[in-house]
């Protein structure tokens, strides 16, 4: 029997899905719709991701991020370029080494001019190329907010801007530390460095620093500026043991000579440079 076209009715399961379509090869594809849902799958996906990645990456602030960071800069400190908080390693020298025959000298880093030796030009030349030019002018904008507050009357006339109501003149810390440390340094030769000794108590000027006092000053400097940092670097207590034949039971040592990350030097001075105060 033969059945008319006509008669013949697709039923819904032979209907085409919405979600695919039949090839001509009998594969089925998928419809742009399909292709929608996959892509915002993936979006979302990697939305996802990009989150997680984020959160994993992102540095947590911490305890101290109110006071600044060695990185950065502290709040108390002024504001300098970027550039200039930037870190690096230094080797430490002036360590005590001992040889086979158990004769000690001091370390020293290759290329670098004696700042402690005997007096000499050389030497006092080294210090003058270390911290000369210390003072800068600064404008508010860069003094630290939690330092403290200066007034009109702070203004140094002899500064090369000295009209403008807003540039004070000021000094780094660490680079006043420095010329502490050389003050230090200078009292240990009074017979070379004349002023170095305090003057007979009946020509005392109860106006003027003399010697001793601005010796302590130096000194608490130093103290508070060491303490401040804090320096956790690990220096091992090291033992050497006495040279073969020789007397003596040996020592426990301190290798002082270990790396440290420190601020870059270079950069912070050439930070100041152009900021450094010109006398009139």
């Amino acid at each position: 029997m033969t059945i008319s076209p006509s008669l013949y009715s697709r039923l819904d399961s032979d209907s085409k899905s919405t979600i695919e379509e039949e090839s001509d090869d009998g594969l089925t594809k998928p419809t742009a719709w399909s292709l929608h849902i996959a892509l915002l799958y993936f979006i979302i996906a990697f939305l996802l991701l990009t989150q997680i990645l984020l959160i994993t990456l992102m540095p947590m602030p911490t305890k101290q991020s109110h006071f600044g960071s060695y990185e950065t800069g502290f709040r108390t400190e002024l504001r300098a370029s970027q550039n200039t908080f930037t870190l690096h390693r230094v080797k430490f020298y002036g360590g005590v080494l001992h040889d086979e025959n158990g004769t000690v000298s001091l370390s020293h880093r290759p290329g670098e001019p004696d700042y402690f030796g005997t007096p000499s030009p050389d030497i006092d030349l080294a210090w003058t190329k270390l911290i000369s030019a210390r003072m800068i002018k600064i404008e508010p904008k860069d003094y630290p907010e939690e330092a403290v507050k200066l007034s009109k009357q702070d203004l140094d006339p002899r500064l090369e801007h000295h009209t403008d109501p807003l540039t004070y003149r000021v000094e780094a810390s660490g680079l006043h530390a420095l010329h502490c440390l050389n003050y230090i340094r200078k009292s240990f030769w009074p017979e070379y460095y004349k002023g170095f000794k305090d003057p007979p108590e009946n020509e005392r000027d109860p106006k003027n620093l003399i010697h001793s006092d601005h010796l302590k000053h130096c000194l608490l400097q130093l103290q508070q500026a060491l303490i401040c940092q804090a320096d956790l670097t690990p220096t091992p207590r090291t033992w050497r043991p006495a040279p073969a034949g020789k007397k003596g039971h040996g020592l426990f040592h301190a290798d002082v000579d270990q790396w440290h990350t420190c601020r870059n030097w270079e950069a912070m001075r050439e930070w100041m440079h152009p900021l450094q105060e010109i006398r009139l």
